[in-house]
C-alpha cells in the first residue's frame, strides 16, 4: 500500500532554438500550418504497413510513419479553427485540444488492421468540457444547430449507452470545410468531445492507473479485477448524474458499492492513485507565461513532468519537436492547446499527476 505521496518535478523546457537554429523565433508573424502531402491511396497504405510491421522492410516502415506525421500533422489547422470556434461560442466552458500521440494512433492501426488511415477520425481532437450533464447537451445541440461551414459527419453518445469499459461521454465527428483554405476540405475528420467533469474525472483515473500498472486499461487491456473496479465506478458516477448505468454492473447502489470496495480493499486502487501528486508553485505558472501550445513529457520512473511551451506563431515547430521526442522516447508525450496553465492543468490532469479529484470523491463514496 503507498500512503506518503509522491512529488514529481515540474521542469520547464524551451526546445524550439533546437530545431528552427536558424531561424529567429520570436519574429514569427503567421503561423505555417502543415498541408497534406500524400493521397489518399499513399495514406492507406502507409496505415497497412504500419498495422504489419513484420511483412515490411525497415526502410519501408520509416516512410509509412513520415507518411502519417504528415497526415497527422495536416490536422493542426482544422482542429485549431474548431477550437477558437468552440471558445469563442462557449467562453464559460473548458475547450482544449490535442493531436493524437503517435504510439495511440499506431496502436489503434494495429488493433483494427482494417481500419483506413485516411478514414482515422480522431487524429486532431477537441475537449469542451462543462460542469453538468444537460450543460453538455446544451452546448451539443447549440453548435450542431450554429451556423457553421463544417459537416457534422456522426455521432456517438456513450452517455446514454456508455461502452463496456464504463467510458461515458459524448463524440462528435464533423468534416472540416473552409472557404480560405481549400487544401484542407478532404477528409479532415476533427473528433469533438462533450463530457462533464465528473466524466473527465474519471477517465483521468483510468489513466494514470493504466500508467503505474503499465498496461492501457482504456483500451480495456489489464487486469479483469481493476478494469471491473473502474467499471463500477462509473455506474455510480452515472447514477449521481442520473442517467443510464453501464452494461454488466449491478442496479442496485449498495451492491455496486460493496463490490467496488471489495475490489478496492484487494488492490488498494484508492491508496495507489492517492499517493500520486504533483507539487505546482507560482514560480512555474509565471515561467508559462501566455503559451497557448504545450508539448507535455511525463516520465513516471524519474518522477519528472516536462512542459515545453510554444508562443501561438509556433506551431510548426511544436509539431515538429512532437514528432522528434516521439521517436526518442517511450514516455507518455503528448501536443496539447490551452488558454491558461490552470486550463493545461484541469484538461490534462494525468500529464500533471493529479487524480485528487477522483480520490476525494471515492472516499466520500465508500465512507
Amino acid at each position: 500500500m503507498m500512503n506518503n505521496q509522491t512529488i514529481y518535478d515540474i521542469i520547464i523546457e524551451n526546445a524550439t532554438k533546437e530545431y528552427f537554429p536558424m531561424r529567429n523565433i520570436n519574429t514569427l508573424s503567421n503561423k505555417i500550418w502543415e498541408t497534406p502531402q500524400y493521397t489518399r491511396k499513399q495514406i492507406n497504405r502507409a496505415g497497412k504497413i504500419i498495422a504489419n510491421k513484420s511483412s515490411y522492410s525497415p526502410d519501408e516502415y520509416e516512410e509509412a510513419i513520415k507518411i502519417l506525421n504528415n497526415w497527422r500533422a495536416s490536422h493542426a489547422y482544422p482542429l485549431h479553427v474548431i477550437t477558437c470556434g468552440l471558445r469563442n461560442k462557449f467562453p464559460n466552458a473548458l475547450v482544449v485540444q490535442r493531436i493524437k500521440r503517435l504510439e495511440s494512433i499506431t496502436g489503434k492501426i494495429e488493433r483494427f488492421p482494417e481500419m483506413e488511415l485516411y478514414k482515422m477520425q480522431d487524429l486532431g481532437g477537441c475537449r469542451v468540457i462543462v460542469d453538468s450533464l444537460g450543460q453538455v447537451y446544451d452546448i451539443y445541440n447549440k453548435y450542431k444547430n450554429s451556423r457553421i461551414r463544417h459537416v457534422l459527419k456522426r455521432t456517438y453518445d456513450y452517455i446514454d449507452q456508455p461502452k463496456a469499459s464504463g467510458y461515458r461521454c459524448l463524440h462528435c465527428v464533423y468534416q472540416f470545410q473552409s472557404d480560405k483554405l481549400e487544401t484542407y476540405n478532404k477528409n479532415m475528420l476533427i473528433e469533438v468531445q462533450f463530457r462533464t467533469k465528473l466524466q473527465h474525472t474519471w477517465a483521468t483515473a483510468v489513466e494514470m492507473m493504466g500508467i503505474y500498472t503499465k498496461s492501457n486499461l482504456k483500451s480495456s487491456q489489464g487486469n479483469i479485477d481493476i478494469l471491473r473496479f473502474f467499471l463500477l465506478v462509473s455506474s455510480i458516477f452515472a447514477m449521481i448524474e442520473k442517467t443510464n448505468i453501464c452494461p454488466n454492473t449491478p442496479y442496485d447502489v449498495k451492491e455496486t458499492i460493496n463490490e467496488i470496495r471489495e475490489l478496492d480493499k484487494k488492490y488498494n486502487i484508492i491508496s495507489i492513485l492517492s499517493g500520486l501528486n504533483v507539487s505546482i508553485d507560482y514560480s512555474v505558472k509565471k515561467k508559462l507565461g501566455k503559451n497557448v501550445y504545450y508539448i507535455l513529457i511525463l516520465d513516471y520512473e524519474n518522477k519528472k513532468v516536462t512542459v515545453r511551451p510554444f508562443q501561438p506563431a509556433q506551431l510548426e515547430i511544436a509539431t515538429k519537436a512532437y514528432s522528434d521526442i516521439e521517436n526518442k522516447t517511450n514516455k507518455d508525450v503528448v501536443l496539447v492547446s490551452a488558454s491558461s496553465f490552470e486550463a493545461l492543468r484541469t484538461a490534462y490532469p494525468n500529464y500533471f499527476v493529479d487524480i485528487s479529484n477522483f480520490v476525494d470523491m471515492m472516499r466520500n463514496i465508500l465512507k
